[in-house]
C-alpha cells in the first residue's frame, strides 16, 4: 500500500508540472465544440456513468438541497468481506437510465456539475490527453476555450490523484460491520450505506 501511495505522490508532482499550453494545442488539433445534444448523459448512447468525488457530492447537495442518497450511489462491486458486505471505492451519479439531473435535455446541476462532465470528452491518463466519442469532436475550438479546457483537465487530473492518495491513506481493509450493507471507501474514509 505504501509503495502505491508513493507512486501516486510522484504522479502528483508530475501532474502539477503538466504544460497546459501543450494540452490546449492537442485539444485544438482534435477540435471540439459542445453541441448540447446531451448524448453523453443518455443511456441509449452508451455508458453514461459519472464518477463523483465526495466534495462534488457536497457541492451538488449545497446547490440543490438534495441529500447523498438523491445524488449518488455506490459504484457496483463484487468485492465482499467475510460477512457478505459489499465494498466499493467510488460514488457515481444516480441514473434512471439517463442521468437523473438531465431534464428536458438540459443539465439541472450545470453550474456545479462534476469534473468529468466539465471536461468531457477529454481526460488525462498517465498525463496524456485521451478522447472519448462525442458528436462535437473535429469542430473549431478557440484558443481561449482550449486553454480553459486544458486547465480544467489538469485540475481534474490532480484532483483524481489527490483523491486516490487520500483514499489509500484512510483505507483499513474490508472490515465487516454487520451484514447486508455496502461500504464505500473514499477520500473521507469508510461510508456505510444501509
Amino acid at each position: 500500500m505504501r509503495s502505491r501511495i508513493d507512486q501516486l505522490k510522484k504522479a502528483l508532482i508530475e501532474a502539477k508540472s503538466i504544460d497546459e499550453k501543450k494540452i490546449a494545442e492537442k485539444i485544438r488539433s482534435v477540435g471540439f465544440k459542445c453541441k448540447r445534444c446531451a448524448r453523453c448523459c443518455r443511456v441509449e448512447h452508451g455508458d453514461n456513468t459519472v464518477t463523483v468525488f465526495p466534495f462534488e457530492i457536497m457541492r451538488i447537495s449545497h446547490k440543490t438541497g438534495l441529500n447523498l442518497e438523491e445524488i449518488a450511489i455506490p459504484t457496483p462491486s463484487e468485492d465482499r468481506d467475510t460477512e457478505g458486505n459489499i465494498h466499493t471505492f467510488e460514488w457515481v451519479l444516480k441514473k434512471n437510465g439517463d442521468c437523473v439531473f438531465l431534464k428536458e435535455g438540459l443539465c439541472r446541476i450545470y453550474e456545479c456539475r462534476p469534473c468529468i462532465c466539465k471536461t468531457y470528452p477529454f481526460y488525462l491518463m498517465d498525463g496524456r490527453l485521451m478522447v472519448s466519442e462525442c458528436e462535437g469532436l473535429k469542430d473549431h475550438i478557440s484558443d481561449k476555450e482550449s486553454h480553459s479546457l486544458a486547465a480544467a483537465l489538469k485540475e481534474r487530473y490532480i484532483i483524481e490523484i489527490k483523491e486516490s492518495i487520500s483514499l489509500l491513506e484512510r483505507f483499513r481493509g474490508f472490515i465487516p460491520r454487520g451484514t447486508g450493507k455496502v461500504c464505500v471507501h473514499d477520500s473521507n474514509g469508510e461510508n456505510w450505506v444501509f
